[in-house]
């Protein structure tokens, strides 16, 4: 026992430790995009994320977490509602005062027709075709560039400074401030050939009973499968939490933590003194207590 640790104790340590470096990496990238994430839900998705997503909300501050049915595969859901699209890319280093705009255009044409056949031959009708253009730009000799869009249609001398103040937009919105007097040059050439949108509706759930707070209340003790030890600093140490099936929720159905939910890709831990519900989309709700431990 070097560490003067119980088991359970330094268990819990690593656990939090994991935990904390999760939510000081989802703190930096909310507040580089200047938001706070105490006024914002956490959305938990994934095999593990609901397991920890209880701790990070606590650490962030956030008022609810939200776990939807089937967090497990929300990777999938993503592809299902992605448009079939192609990315292509040119390596083409210019100036852009210096620009050989045939070859850009070139390039450009030769991505686009490529897109254009690959989709064609997947069944996507010529008419619901997008072809997106942008260039890889940066201030020479910096190492790193930004994509920056391109407009549609032929690129020539004339267009100079329509592309150099885009890439200055860019630049200052990602960087708060424009590079040195330098020139601007181009790298890369890019285009994403896309179809439609495909059309993905999230269903609510039915229900036939006439009194649905009934129904709903009913369904918490029907998800029950019953209680093992659990550990939660808050409860000084194990206790006995309740265990739900996910799948017999009902809309509507409230329950507090300590509990734990399971599902067949996922589990959503909750803790002590937090409000669950389950919303017309089956989506599991709590609302924090934000009282962190």
């Amino acid at each position: 026992d070097p560490l003067g640790l119980s088991i359970e104790e330094a268990a819990w340590g690593i656990y939090q430790i994991v935990s904390e470096t999760m939510s000081n990496a989802a703190r930096v990238h909310a507040l580089e995009r200047g938001k706070d994430p105490r006024r914002f839900p956490l959305f938990a998705f994934g095999g593990a994320g609901p397991m920890h997503a209880y701790r990070l909300a606590l650490s962030l501050g956030s008022p609810a977490l939200l776990a939807p049915l089937g967090a497990g595969v929300m990777s999938t859901v993503g592809f299902l509602s992605a448009p079939l699209s192609f990315d292509f890319v040119r390596s083409w280093p210019s100036q852009l005062g210096q620009m050989d705009w045939t070859q850009a255009n070139a390039l450009l044409a030769e991505m686009e027709s490529e897109g254009q056949a690959l989709l064609e031959a997947s069944g996507v009708p010529a008419t619901q075709i997008t072809h997106r253009r942008a260039a890889d730009m940066r201030y020479v000799g910096q190492g790193h560039e930004i994509p920056v869009p391109l407009p549609d249609g032929p690129l020539h001398a004339d267009l100079a400074p329509q592309l150099l103040a885009e890439f200055e937009r860019v630049y200052q919105e990602l960087y708060e401030r424009l590079g040195p007097p330098v020139p601007v040059e181009v790298l890369n050439w890019r285009v994403v050939s896309s179809g439609p949108q495909p059309e993905l509706r999230l269903q609510t759930a039915i229900n036939t009973n006439d009194d649905s707070s009934t129904d709903a209340n009913a369904s918490v003790s029907t998800a029950r499968k019953g209680e093992r030890q659990a550990y939660f600093p808050e409860c000084n140490g194990y206790t006995n939490t309740p265990i739900y099936d996910r799948y017999r929720l009902a809309p509507g159905a409230t329950f507090s933590g300590p509990a734990i939910v399971e599902e067949r890709e996922s589990t959503v831990i909750v803790g002590p003194g937090a409000t669950c519900r389950i919303d017309e989309q089956l989506n599991l709700v709590v609302e924090m207590n934000n009282t962190p431990s």
